[in-house]
């Protein structure tokens, strides 16, 4: 059959790597002048933009827990290395106390100081115990159409770093997350956290480079769709400059918020599933700049720290330990923490178009799931599965187990 899949992200490639192993032909149509979309690797699918730097840094997708076994199954038919890696965290509010994870005591504190340290960080840890219990043994659907605020509402510190713990999972200003579906944070929250994480060896966009290698249908990059129109006899793909390619089916690998702006022919049952999803515009810094970290007497940063400013809060990420870069010079991938950045440490800054998710767009997502395929239509994605990686290969492997 012929398949065309709009988007060369994550889900996109995985789905046409999938399909052309099965036999088909397929197209990937891709708006930007790159493949990997979230997949973003500095010195290999993306080129520093602020300053020179030659080090291979990740500046999108970061780290994989060992419970992403969609994703982990698909290295290893590729061939991808995938290296553990320690991950570690700290909150440093604007004023009051810093808490640190065990991992960044252990790297920064001895004697006294690391037993305060450590005092400080299993009180916190004591007071989540209450809602770990709480939905241990929870279902998913315990937590349907609700949202996370429900589950998170008290305000204390452990509350708090789960919602900042969302906020760097999905590149959400924080001032949203009380909104974002409990139906997939809290699961991510339980099951994803005391698990070992790895990274790729040789960065990310890598397993991408390893798709294309073997990938025999057509990668068409800098196109822009004008829509998508169905019958009964396939799907018709309208380029904006007006030419029109005939598939048997199409695979839509985009945000949700684009759906209805690529169909010129959607169902009522497709505008009640998409109509309330929304676009989140995150931008991101990849920069050299340390100092936010000596105020706190923290030499060693661990993977993810969160830093309160004057007016929000945004996280660090130490790109040291997850691109495998001797230090120093230390990196850092930040978000939302440009006024702690001083402007000639910027190496690489941004843009990312990602679902914005709420209560009221999440409602329909397993109905999509459960109807995938109606009109010639497939739909792959992270929003589908757990907003994350493995939730955008688990959609690929649905989708080509669907197609057959």
């Amino acid at each position: 059959m012929r398949i065309a899949i709009v988007g060369g992200g994550a889900s996109g490639m995985a789905t046409a790597y999938l399909l052309d192993k099965q036999g088909h032909h397929v197209t990937v149509f891709e708006r930007q002048p790159m493949l990997g979309g979230h997949i973003r690797t500095l010195n290999q699918n993306v080129k520093p933009n602020q300053s020179d730097c030659h080090e291979r840094l990740e500046s999108g997708v970061l780290e994989f827990p060992t419970v992403f076994h969609n994703f982990l199954t698909l290295m290893q038919e590729l061939g991808v290395e995938m290296v553990p890696v320690k991950i570690g965290s700290a909150l440093f509010p604007k004023e009051g106390n810093h808490f640190l994870s065990g991992v960044m005591i252990e790297e920064n504190f001895t004697g006294i100081q690391r037993l305060i340290e450590y005092l400080r960080f299993d009180t916190l840890y004591a007071r989540s115990i209450r809602l770990w219990l709480k939905t241990r043994f929870a279902e998913r659907k315990d937590f349907y159409d609700q949202p996370l605020s429900r589950y998170l509402k008290d305000q204390n510190t452990s509350n708090l770093w789960l919602k900042l713990m969302t906020m760097y999972s999905y590149s959400m200003r924080f001032e949203l997350i009380d909104d974002f579906p409990a139906e997939l944070a809290m699961p991510i929250l339980r099951d994803y956290i005391a698990v070992d994480w790895l990274r790729v060896e040789g960065g990310v966009y890598s397993y991408i480079e390893k798709i294309l290698e073997r990938f025999k249908g057509d990668v068409l990059l800098n196109v822009e769709l004008a829509n998508l129109s169905r019958s009964p006899a396939g799907v018709n793909v309208k380029r904006a400059n007006g030419d029109v390619q005939e598939f048997d089916k199409v695979v839509l690998a985009t945000p949700p918020d684009q759906v209805m702006a690529l169909l010129a022919d959607p169902t009522a049952a497709e505008v009640k599933r998409f109509s309330a999803w929304k676009a989140n515009y995150a931008t991101t810094t990849v920069h050299r700049d340390a100092s936010m970290y000596d105020d706190h007497g923290i030499r060693h940063p661990s993977e993810f720290d969160f830093f309160q400013t004057d007016s929000r809060w945004g996280y660090n990420g130490y790109l040291n330990q997850l691109s495998d870069v001797a230090s120093p010079p230390h990196y850092f991938l930040s978000f939302q923490l440009e006024a702690l950045i001083a402007q000639d440490c910027i190496i690489h800054t941004q843009n990312h178009h990602t679902p914005l998710y709420t209560t009221e767009a999440f409602r329909y997502r397993d109905e999509v799931v459960a109807t995938n395929g109606e009109n010639h239509t497939y739909h792959a994605g992270a929003y589908l599965g757990d907003g994350l990686h493995e939730g955008a290969i688990a959609s690929a492997f649905r989708v080509a187990q669907l197609i057959g």
